[in-house]
């Protein structure tokens, strides 16, 4: 009887334990089931494992879940999960939890003041997610066990929570990544625990915080990177003894590097690029012996490397360029035993590398680019096999290229053009299995280029401007990696191997001014992902290519300067992206071409060809006169009229084949494509039926390039912007159009319009976007309203793109639509340029620019424009980063402006 009895007692124990585990009679697996439903992902995906079960420990194997001896939740980690939802105020009745970290699950919407209720919280981590609004620093009050607080990467707004002050316990602070305004507390400096400091990427502003001297304990302190602070390095910063991190890139600091911070000898990363400093660099810096990454770059420092600098013998990392500092590098730099990267580029450095450079083995990067190096090129560079990137470019190196080179297998990019360098390329460079950019360009190099070749990742080639001979090695077909082929202006002779045109990314190719002949080979019209084309200057007879017109891409072709013949193909008239044609000074016949793409070029495409007829001048010319002439009958003209006749019924009656041809197959394309599916990245509480109903004209507010945008409402209130593609659907072939959709639904950023997901059949996508209000950026950049008078930059964009908006600034026109088919407004802006009589800046800038800019500084305008011309660059590697747009855009030059200094007085 005792038996049964202590055997009911435990089962209404667990009964108990199973209905009252938290304080208003939800447990703790209620709770999480409810958290699953608010905070799941797309297609049910995530948290798969949390089920309902009547076991009392069942939640306690749930993924992420740790549960104390009663079966408590004590540990919530649930980071890197696809869930995309809420989180939910029932999050406050596990208030035994410990360990709360729900990180980069892309969780939206406010925190719930519910979570006040976790007492017992040390780490509570929610960083990398879409959380917004005030912070709820109330409901920090009561977790006062709480040691890690990282909110790293939201969209908080207001002030600085100041209610963390009271946390006695908190070693780990991270607000950095949000929207944060206003200064940093004073009360912050109490936390008197504080280990690891980050404020970085907010937006604060005020005074530079000194007084955050006062964390004895700090070890490391983010406070950079769009903050800007008045004043400069605060020298009390020296007394913080235990910090291994300072790191205040980009926070607008002045004034001199204090030589205080020498004290700090746990100091491992210092940290104070891209900000306005002055005056040399401290010797004193030397007395950070456990200094490993330095980086000073793009300030105004100035003067020589100090020597005392010998003593950091634990450095790794050395940044110092866009600078303007001087002297020589000295010669213990190459002695550092544990020196991996060394930039100094942008600066005006002199005398020889040191000759021991590379010799520890370790070194992975060299940029010395744009000083005033001379001397041979340090032989053991590569030494430890390490070596991936290597840019001398823009000095007065001479010399060969060390051999050795030739065998450094690790090397991923060689920039060594503009300098005086002379002697053969080792074989071995052109071997390399992992180099993908390969510039000798503007040197003295001469021989031969190897006649193997067999650089499987190479995709920039660029050789032009030395002294080369020789053949064109057909073996430059096996670089399958091509995109950029560079061989201009050398003493190439020979053929065109046929074989370079079988490399199916080939985009640019150049052998202009060498001496080549021959025949341009057919099979350049197999190699479509052509965009330019220059074989002008040299000896090339022969024809017109047949099937030219395949290059749908092609926008630049120069065939100027040769010894071509025959008459030029109409079909270049379809060829909408070429802009730029040049066949002039060659020995074409018969008439011009016209209508199509031929409206685009003028007359100078086609000069110094005297069997040519004028573009738009056909009487008196020679070459068709003497074909009539030839005919020998005097009824040529009723002849003539006759064939036009049956041509003209020849080409009706094919049309109308075409015409009705495709009409069959389009109409059993339809047939096939009456089903459609709703593929979604989030909860959408509509179907594709919904959908398709949105896609009527009055419901039309933007069209492009790529399709039309509609606008729908949907039945639950939500409102979505509708772009319907152009161009082939989801089916088998589309070219990874769903996977690159689906990797774009997954991504979240605080400035990209959210995909909410698509609607697709066999020929159309319909991509579903977060609706926005206000409009686009091209509305905000062309519309009626300060927007180029603000020029508010403050997140990181793509370099090239973001020329584009500078030019549309600039200009005030749109990016395309504006200049003819197949011209942008990068192309237009350098064609402009180039029909100037004497081009420049200021004569480009007042050709271009927006009336309404007239009473803006010309000077500022100008500098505007070198800075967006470099964006646009064709080749990635020539344009800046988008760290060095935003510094010279904050620091214009300061020289004198020219006359007139405002656009209003130059028109």
């Amino acid at each position: 009887m005792g038996s049964v009895y202590s055997y009911l007692l435990l089962y209404i124990s667990l009964i108990l334990l199973l209905f009252s585990a938290s304080s208003n009679g939800y447990t703790d697996l209620e709770v999480l089931l409810k958290l699953k439903s608010s905070m799941i992902g797309p297609k049910g995906s995530g948290l798969e494992d949390w089920e309902f079960s009547f076991s009392p420990s069942a939640h306690c194997r749930f993924s992420g879940v740790q549960c104390d001896e009663n079966f408590r939740v004590v540990a919530l980690n649930v980071s890197y999960a696809p869930l995309f939802g809420t989180l939910p105020p029932e999050i406050g009745l596990l208030d035994k939890l410990v360990n709360l970290t729900i990180a980069a699950v892309n969780l939206t919407g406010k925190i719930p003041v519910e979570m006040g209720n976790l007492t017992s919280l040390r780490i509570f981590n929610i960083s990398n997610n879409v959380f917004k609004g005030l912070f709820p620093g109330g409901i920090l009050t009561g977790m006062t066990q709480l040691e890690i607080l990282d909110a790293y990467n939201n969209n908080f707004t207001g002030p600085l929570p100041i209610e963390v002050v009271k946390l006695e316990n908190l070693k780990h602070l991270s607000f950095g990544g949000n929207y944060f305004t206003g200064e940093i507390p004073e009360e912050y400096s109490e936390i008197q625990s504080l280990e690891y400091l980050g404020l970085n990427g907010i937006g604060l502003t005020g005074k530079s915080p000194a007084f955050l001297a006062r964390l004895k304990n700090l070890k490391e302190m983010y406070i950079g990177y769009y903050n800007a602070y008045d004043g400069g390095v605060p020298p009390e910063f020296g007394t913080l003894s235990q910090l291994q991190v300072l790191d205040m890139a980009n926070c607008n600091l002045t004034g001199e590097i204090p030589a205080s911070l020498s004290n700090l000898k746990h100091l491992n990363t210092l940290f104070l690029q891209l900000n306005r400093l002055t005056g040399r660099i401290p010797s004193e810096l030397s007395g950070l012996i456990s200094l490993m990454s330095l980086d000073l770059s793009i300030n105004e420092l100035k003067g020589e490397i100090p020597e005392s600098f010998s003593a950091l013998q634990n450095i790794t990392l050395i940044h110092l360029f866009r600078n303007h500092l001087e002297g020589p590098i000295p010669s213990f730099v190459g002695d550092f035993p544990h020196l991996e990267v060394l930039q100094v580029w942008g600066n005006n450095f002199t005398r020889e590398l040191p000759e021991n450079l590379g010799r520890n083995g370790k070194l992975l990067m060299l940029d010395v680019t744009s000083n005033h190096f001379t001397g041979m090129i340090p032989r053991d560079l590569c030494k430890g096999g390490r070596l991936e990137t290597l840019i001398l470019m823009d000095n007065f190196f001479f010399g060969p290229l060390p051999e050795e080179l030739g065998n450094c297998k690790s090397l991923k990019k060689i920039r060594i053009m503009k300098n005086m360098l002379h002697g053969t390329i080792p074989a071995g460079i052109f071997n390399l299995p992992l180099v993908s950019i390969i510039e000798l360009n503007d040197n003295f190099f001469s021989g031969e280029l190897p006649s193997r070749m067999s650089g499987a990742s190479l995709g920039q080639l660029k050789v032009s401007n030395n002294w080369f001979t020789g053949k064109i090695p057909a073996a430059i077909g096996n670089l399958s990696s091509l995109q950029v082929l560079s061989l201009e202006m050398n003493k190439f002779s020979g053929e065109i191997p046929e074989e370079i045109f079988n490399i199916k990314l080939l985009s640019k190719i150049n052998i202009s001014a060498n001496n080549i002949i021959g025949e341009i080979p057919p099979s350049i019209s197999r190699c479509t992902s052509l965009t330019s084309v220059d074989f002008s200057q040299n000896n090339l007879s022969g024809e017109f290519p047949k099937g030219i017109d395949q290059l749908k891409d092609l926008s630049i072709l120069n065939m100027s300067r040769n010894q071509l013949t025959g008459e030029i193909p109409g079909e270049i008239r379809y060829m909408i992206s070429l802009t730029t044609l040049d066949l002039s000074y060659n020995n074409f016949y018969g008439k011009i071409p016209t209508g199509g793409q031929f409206l685009v070029f003028n007359d100078s495409s086609f000069v110094g060809n005297p069997g040519l007829c004028p573009l738009r001048h056909v009487t008196n010319c020679p070459s068709l006169a003497n074909k009539d002439k030839g005919s020998g009958h005097g009824n040529g003209s009723s002849f003539s009229a006759s064939k036009l006749i049956i041509t003209i019924i020849m080409l009706i009656t094919a049309l109308l084949f075409i015409i009705s041809t495709f009409y069959i197959i389009r109409k059993k394309r339809l047939q096939k494509s009456r089903s459609w599916k709703l593929t979604a990245f989030q909860r959408l509480d509509f179907k594709a039926e919904d959908v398709l109903e949105c896609l009527k004209e009055e419901n039309i507010i933007g069209k492009g390039g790529a399709g039309i945008v509609y606008r729908g409402s949907m039945l639950d209130g939500l409102d979505v912007a509708i772009k319907r593609l152009v161009g082939r659907g989801t089916g088998r072939s589309d070219h990874g159009f769903s996977a690159e959709i689906q990797t774009l639904g997954r991504i979240r950023h605080r400035n990209i319009v959210r995909l909410l997901g698509y609607v697709s059949n066999k020929d159309t996508n319909l991509l579903l976007y977060e609706y926005m209000p206000n409009g686009s950026l091209g509305e905000m950049l062309h519309g009626s309203k300060e927007y180029a008078y603000t020029l508010k930059v403050d997140e990181k964009s793509d370099v090239y793109s973001f020329g584009v908006v500078l030019l549309e600034l600039i200009a005030g026109r749109k990016p395309v639509g504006e200049f003819g088919d197949g011209v942008d407004i990068v192309r237009w802006v350098r064609k402009t340029a180039s029909e100037l009589p004497q081009p420049s800046d200021p004569a480009v800038v007042l050709a271009i620019v927006d009336p309404r800019l007239s009473e803006y500084p010309l000077t500022g305008v100008i500098h505007l424009f070198k800075v967006a011309m470099m964006c646009v660059e064709d080749e990635s590697p020539a344009r800046p980063t988008m760290r060095e747009v935003v510094h010279m855009l904050t620091n214009p030059p300061h020289s004198a402006p020219p006359k007139p200094s405002h656009l209003l007085d130059a028109f």
